[in-house]
């Protein structure tokens, strides 16, 4: 950065893109509109920072489906971009306009973008004659251009193509470790699976995503992105129940959306009148506050990540490299921490692990769900005292209900009830 300036803009960008990626739009706006009042943009401004403002305005107008605004503010910066003969620069903005282009399914004009895209982030990643400060999230990103590729090539239904692109953004993934690039590599190659009709990668991808989704993004693109290609995949299963269950995820989503939605633009077109009276007096105080609270911020990421790495059975970093593991033990995973959360997907996710385990079970006794449920928990060995704490009940409730499932289930008293849920898919 040049200037004082370019920095407290580019913090307050940073922070917005932060609000923008916990889907709180309304204050990643704010962020955007201090840069613009407080004319932190000037002919001098690092051109970095002119680039992550228009990038960024354009993405949050896109989000709230105002497609012509966002085209808008990438035109308005695209010229500028190529004067700049910066292949860093080059590939970022190409890979946003295909990404806004493949969402309004003119894959055409996608690809011609992408490839654009894909080619310049080869020329930044190779940085001959170290033309370029090479930074490590930048590189990190700086491969999402090639699963953006490949899911491109899905559809305009070259598959032979797609197919040697998604083989190249995993590969990638032994790279880096970031999260991001994790998530994209993941969703791209689901949809180039289930364009193959390759159902169990599908799920294995999917649900990678849907974890790193949960975590680290929960702006409504990307939980509903996940969401939605879970729906279409049971729908094409002819799975009733999990189709039902991800629709009406779906619905909360769009619902929660639109209220975020009507609320924002009302916050555009009417302003914040006390924010702009006292904007002058709290400037310096707001600058203050802003470099504690990422200082505070890094050190509570810090925790978490520490707490996360020493109790999870499973972190994220482990799933970085799942996708060379097998997928049954990837489900079998996911249903442990789902049972442990008592989590509403748990019976949904257990049927995909052992799917003839509710039918055994319906050949001897007419259950209910929540007793299919609480065997479920018995079958994967959880002690009474287990179950107990997971599903937020008292011991003796658990072991009331063991006795009344023995007699449902006319399983012999002389008989241990785990031996005998063990013998039951045998």
């Amino acid at each position: 950065m040049n200037s004082y300036q370019d920095c407290i803009a580019l913090g307050y960008l940073k922070i917005a893109n932060i609000y923008n990626k916990n889907n709180d739009i309304k204050k990643a706006f704010y962020y955007i509109e201090k840069v613009e009042k407080e004319n932190l943009i000037s002919e001098e401004t690092d051109f970095e920072v002119v680039l992550y403002l228009n990038l960024l305005k354009s993405l949050l107008y896109y989000n709230l489906g105002e497609r012509v605004a966002a085209l808008r503010q990438m035109d308005e910066i695209y010229e500028k971009t190529v004067e700049q003969k910066n292949a860093y620069y080059t590939y970022l903005i190409n890979w946003q306009y295909a990404g806004f282009y493949n969402e309004m399914n003119e894959s055409k004009k996608a690809l011609r973008k992408i490839k654009t895209a894909y080619t310049y982030s080869k020329i930044y990643r190779e940085n001959k004659n170290s033309r370029y400060k090479i930074h490590k999230t930048k590189i990190a990103w700086s491969y999402m251009t090639t699963p953006y590729l490949a899911a491109v090539y899905v559809d305009l239904g070259k598959l032979d193509s797609a197919k040697i692109y998604v083989q190249e953004s995993l590969t990638d993934l032994q790279k880096t470790d970031d999260k991001g690039l994790l998530y994209f590599t993941s969703f791209h190659a689901a949809k180039y699976y289930r364009a193959i009709k390759d159902f169990e990668n599908v799920k294995h991808y999917l649900w990678i995503c849907k974890k790193i989704a949960n975590h680290h993004f929960k702006d409504e693109y990307h939980q509903k992105s996940v969401i939605n290609e879970l729906k279409t995949l049971y729908e094409e299963l002819k799975d009733k129940d999990s189709t039902a269950f991800y629709a009406d995820q779906l619905l909360d989503i769009q619902a929660a959306g639109e209220q975020q939605n009507y609320d924002l633009k009302d916050h555009i077109d009417k302003r914040d009148d006390f924010e702009v009276k006292n904007e002058k007096k709290i400037t310096e105080e707001l600058v203050i506050i802003l470099l504690g609270s990422i200082v505070i911020c890094i050190f509570f990421i810090f925790l978490f990540l520490s707490y996360y790495r020493k109790y999870k059975t499973r972190n994220l970093d482990e799933i970085n490299v799942s996708y060379q593991s097998p997928v049954q033990q990837c489900i079998f995973d996911e249903v442990i921490q789902l049972a442990k959360e008592n989590n509403s997907e748990f019976l949904t996710r257990f049927h995909e692990y052992c799917p003839r385990f509710s039918e055994e079970l319906l050949k001897i006794s007419p259950l209910k769900i929540s007793e299919i449920r609480f065997s479920a928990y018995i079958y994967l060995n959880f002690s009474t005292k287990d179950i107990a704490g997971y599903t937020h009940t008292s011991v003796r409730t658990v072991q009331t209900k063991k006795y009344n499932l023995r007699k449902k289930l006319n399983i012999p008293g002389d008989m241990d009830i785990y031996v005998w849920f063990s013998k039951l898919l045998k």
